[in-house]
């Protein structure tokens, strides 16, 4: 267990813990007090390293400088190391030559595609393979992320590594938690059911994951759309493609819950989906070798 999990194991979770941006009301606030109080108590709650979530913030800032956020992310050596190896593969590199240090790595890939490599490299972690449901939830992430990557760009243009990106990474980060608090408990779910899930726990898992995605300090639009990816109607905007998302991934193989795609729906008609389904497929191999 890290320094940080030790000083965690035991601390309660208090109600300042959970800002208004997570959009819950005061009641489900209330039961989320009292479910992460005792899953602190118990294991560590997921995180992403510090460093990663300090370079992640100056990236959004107008004035970021490339030389301060190396500086940054060169305290992590892990990080470092990972930042060159991805920028250096086939998939990032094109035509460019390697680079050699890690601000030549940074120009080649950009901040915003440096944000997704540094926030799937501080992700990863907290999915601890060797457990087969663990195995499959970092699975159904990861094909989700790439379908709302994909979503997003042709939909609306939007460059690779965005908030599409981000919520779908994210979006199920809840049950990696229910998961790990009571393993049993989550196993005996049953698929696509909000209210047996608090039931079982008290909050849902979507509940769970914008608490997290708040404390991490990422876009309120991100916390919003894991918060809201199960309410409904749905709205336009980043819910719907993370919950387009989640169907694609299922149709290819990478569902949350084995063999489970007939409760799942797809909102987005505006593309192709079995389209952008064959192009995840097609790359979701190679993405996921890189952070293995």
């Amino acid at each position: 267990m890290t320094n940080q999990g030790k000083e965690d194991r035991g601390k309660t979770v208090g109600a300042e813990e959970l800002p208004e941006a997570t959009g819950q009301s005061l009641e489900t606030r209330d039961q989320l007090i009292v479910f992460l109080s005792k899953v602190v108590e118990k294991c560590d709650l997921p995180t992403i390293p510090k460093v990663a979530a300090r370079a992640m913030h100056l990236t959004r800032q107008p004035d970021a400088r490339i030389q301060e956020v190396a500086r940054v992310i060169m305290s992590d050596a892990s990080l470092t190391a990972q930042m060159l190896k991805i920028s250096r593969s086939a998939a990032y590199l094109g035509r460019r030559e390697p680079p050699r240090t890690l601000e030549e790595a940074i120009t080649t890939v950009g901040f915003q595609t440096m944000r997704r490599i540094l926030l799937v490299a501080g992700v990863r972690s907290a999915y601890v393979m060797g457990d087969p449901v663990v195995e499959r939830l970092w699975e159904h992430a990861l094909a989700t992320a790439l379908a709302a990557d994909e979503l997003g760009q042709v939909v609306a243009g939007q460059p690779h590594g965005g908030e599409g990106f981000i919520a779908g990474l994210l979006h199920d980060i809840g049950k990696l938690v229910f998961h790990l608090a009571n393993a049993t408990a989550f196993a005996c779910l049953p698929p696509f059911d909000g209210a047996s899930e608090i039931r079982a726990f008290g909050v849902s898992h979507a509940a769970v994951g914008s608490y997290l995605l708040n404390t991490w300090g990422l876009e309120p639009t991100v916390v919003r759309a894991v918060g809201n990816h199960h309410v409904r109607p749905l709205r336009a905007g980043l819910a719907t493609t993370v919950v387009t998302a989640d169907w694609i991934a299922h149709k290819i193989g990478f569902g949350s819950v084995r063999d489970e795609i007939g409760a799942l729906e797809a909102v987005d008609e505006t593309v192709d989906l079995l389209a952008v389904a064959d192009r995840v497929s097609c790359v979701f191999d190679k993405e996921r070798a890189l952070f293995d």
